[in-house]
């Protein structure tokens, strides 16, 4: 900012001027064409007056002045403004710094946005002033701070730009200065504004006493509009347009794509969103609403046991995931019936109850670290090689890749599901405990092996 010069300012200041006679002078100028064609020599005449009278109005020491003395008492700058909470409302507007105290990082909000905008509101007529302060001057680099920075700033290079007169250039930029800053000598609120009443606790006040800060909120207008352009950026961003065009294009490259969910849309002030402020005109009054509802806490899926467990089929998780199958496969059990439906229906349950193990094995294969299992010295070192298989992979570990490769384990997560299973199938049916033997057993043991067979030719979990 130190190496911006006055003429650079100046340049700034004239191509902003210049912009603004065009955009005027542009019918004005249509209008002379036409009357040229037409060989309307009053037409004409009138015509060349507006355009003067357009250069006159946009001419330096003529637009400072007007600026000065009209359009600068008709504006209010903030990044919090009032208008924001309703339309109408004719309180004071802020221009909120935060502190550095503010911990930056455990919300988000205002003090988040490094380069806040500031806004504007008040009567629409005034609003080229607005555009003014915000009007960039750019210097080394193509590096640029706006006109309002500068003078917030008390830019030394400021001195003389605003009128050929330096005395009232100073005067301008004094002016211009309180409203950059929303100088404001009486703080004033609305009838349509909100009101807080944040109560004081003081241990000295006596029951009967109370006494509050009235806190006034005001539109967080710099904050929703930096929100509003960052969704805007993501939402129609060319890459994420091509992106959804092409999802239904069989001959186009897909490309992944940003959806945002829940998203609701706050339109403010109307038909004319310009009452409300100049940031609100250019959204034309829409404003972004992310969800606000609580949290919706599930219940986590991960397998847990204890660090002190020998074995997860111990577990009492292990029975409770599985619970409703091994219901299923209890009652099937008390039909007494043996015949070819039943045993069909039996087999079924069972494949769905190794199915469910086999899925959690694969969770905690998958979703745990690699060399998790070192921290579960009890835990058999079957059952470690079954549910870390990539623990093989780390360093100083050989040994256990070995121990993995060879296989021998599986025969031991057979023999450890039918043990469990048959203490589940004794402990259900305590009379029908004999009939509960050496081949009921090994067949538990059978299924167990067919099932970490078949994930072993499907490449799954352990065997991935």
């Amino acid at each position: 900012m130190k190496n911006i010069t006055q003429s650079q300012i100046k340049q700034a200041i004239d191509s902003f001027l210049s912009a603004q006679f065009d955009k005027k002078a542009a019918s004005l100028i249509k209008s002379l064409e036409k009357a040229t064609q037409d060989s309307d020599i009053n037409a004409q005449i009138k015509a060349k007056e507006d355009i003067k009278k357009a250069q006159e109005k946009y001419a330096l020491d003529a637009w400072m002045e007007y600026a000065h003395a009209w359009m600068s008492k008709q504006l209010s700058f903030g990044t919090h403004i009032s208008k924001g909470v309703h339309a109408s409302s004719k309180g004071d507007n802020v221009i909120y710094a935060p502190s550095d105290s503010i911990n930056k990082q455990s919300i988000v909000g205002h003090h988040s946005i490094k380069h806040p905008i500031t806004d504007a509101s008040g009567n629409a007529a005034a609003l080229p002033l607005a555009a003014f302060v915000q009007t960039q001057v750019y210097y080394e680099d193509n590096s640029s701070f706006t006109i309002g920075e500068l003078i917030k700033a008390k830019h030394p290079a400021l001195n003389g730009v605003f009128h050929s007169n330096a005395e009232t250039s100073e005067q301008i930029r004094d002016t211009f200065y309180k409203l950059v800053v929303a100088y404001i000598e009486t703080p004033k609120t609305d009838e349509l504004n909100k009101q807080i009443l944040w109560p004081l606790i003081d241990d000295s006040q006596s029951a009967r006493e109370h006494f509050y800060h009235c806190v006034i909120p005001l539109y967080p207008t710099a904050l929703t509009h930096n929100l509003y352009e960052k969704i805007q950026d993501i939402k129609f961003s060319d890459a994420n347009t091509l992106a959804k065009k092409n999802r239904s294009k069989v001959n186009e490259i897909q490309t992944s794509y940003v959806t945002i969910k829940d998203l609701a849309v706050l339109n403010i002030g109307g038909s004319n969103p310009q009452g409300v402020s100049q940031l609100m005109s250019k959204k034309r009054g829409k404003t972004y609403l992310l969800p606000s509802m609580p949290p919706s806490f599930t219940q986590t899926q991960e397998f847990s046991f204890s660090k002190n467990a020998s074995s997860i089929f111990n577990a009492k998780t292990m029975a409770y995931k599985t619970r409703r199958t091994l219901d299923a496969l209890y009652k099937i059990i008390s039909a007494h019936h043996n015949n070819m439906s039943i045993r069909d229906t039996r087999k079924a349950i069972l494949d769905d109850l190794l199915l469910q193990i086999l899925q959690i094995a694969n969770s905690m294969q998958s979703n745990r670290p690699a060399g998790w299992s070192v921290d579960y010295n009890n835990l058999d070192y079957a059952e470690k090689l079954w549910l870390d298989p990539f623990r093989g992979e780390l360093e100083g570990e050989a040994d256990f890749k070995a121990n993995f490769d060879k296989g021998h384990w599986q025969q031991e997560i057979e023999a450890k599901f039918a043990a469990w299973l048959q203490d589940l199938l004794k402990n259900e049916f305590s009379k029908l405990k004999k009939d509960f033997g050496d081949p009921e057993q090994n067949q538990w043991e059978k299924e167990m092996a067919d099932a970490l067979k078949e994930s072993q030719r499907l490449g799954q979990g352990a065997f991935a």
